[in-house]
């Protein structure tokens, strides 16, 4: 299957395209990840470090709180910038890691918003019975992408992603199971192999040895998964529209 003729795809040809894709331009999709996960890293360590050296229980969830606002901001810009490199490529395309943030940048608040009602959504059906917040997780699955690739409203994302899915819920999520088990095996031997090079230390080195191979782990493994899930959204729309989005 050549790029100029993408999906739809097997779980194995999503895998392996996601790899392929990865392996084939790792500093882009490195870069486009960094700028979330190498702030928030360094933002929870700081956090987490001011917090326990305080012995106010009160201002240690301030310390944390305040840290956690940048943090939940920057989260979906990775994951919107990733999708729309992504499909650019499947259709032979190209885009710079700076424009694919631009247009993140344009979109943010609206791409915000809408997360933060399917990240509501999906936690009052967890507290509810647990299988309503995991139904809708996978529901909502597409939201952002249909943000910024589609250029989608709010409620529009919210309905776009539940077409996509419809009919092909347990598909959507074997695939997106499929996709975190290969990603926290990936972390799993990076972090056997982190725990090696870093048992010569203790105290206050080993910690933050431990926090930095961790933000290393999480640089190398989540562009993968993310280029992956931009996949599964890309064959979603191949299936329904017969025509890759955007």
């Amino acid at each position: 299957m050549s790029t100029h003729e993408p999906g739809p795809f097997t779980f194995i040809e999503l895998l392996s395209r996601a790899w392929a894709m990865y392996r084939h331009e790792p500093w882009l999709f490195l870069l486009l990840t960094g700028v979330t996960v190498v702030p928030v890293s360094i933002l929870s360590a700081i956090a987490t470090t001011a917090a326990t050296d305080s012995g106010d229980l009160a201002r240690a969830g301030v310390i944390l709180g305040i840290a956690l606002i940048p943090a939940v901001l920057l989260i979906p810009v990775s994951g919107a910038a990733v999708a729309l490199a992504t499909v650019r490529r499947l259709g032979g395309d190209r885009i710079s890691a700076g424009a694919a943030l631009e247009r993140v940048g344009i979109r943010f608040w609206t791409l915000f918003a809408a997360l933060v009602l399917v990240t509501l959504g999906v936690i009052a059906g967890l507290i509810a019975l647990v299988i309503p917040g995991i139904f809708l997780a996978i529901l909502w699955l597409f939201a952002g992408p249909a943000v910024v690739i589609e250029g989608k409203g709010i409620r529009d994302a919210l309905r776009r992603s539940q077409d996509l899915v419809r009919g092909a819920w347990w598909t959507v999520f074997l695939a997106y199971i499929l996709i975190q088990v290969v990603t926290a095996l990936a972390q799993l031997a990076i972090g056997l192999v982190g725990a090696a090079i870093l048992s010569p230390l203790q105290g206050t080195a080993l910690t933050w040895g431990e926090g930095a191979w961790s933000t290393l782990t999480q640089l190398l493994v989540q562009p993968f998964a993310l280029i992956a899930i931009a996949i599964l959204y890309a064959d979603r729309v191949l299936r329904v529209d017969r025509r890759l989005p955007g």
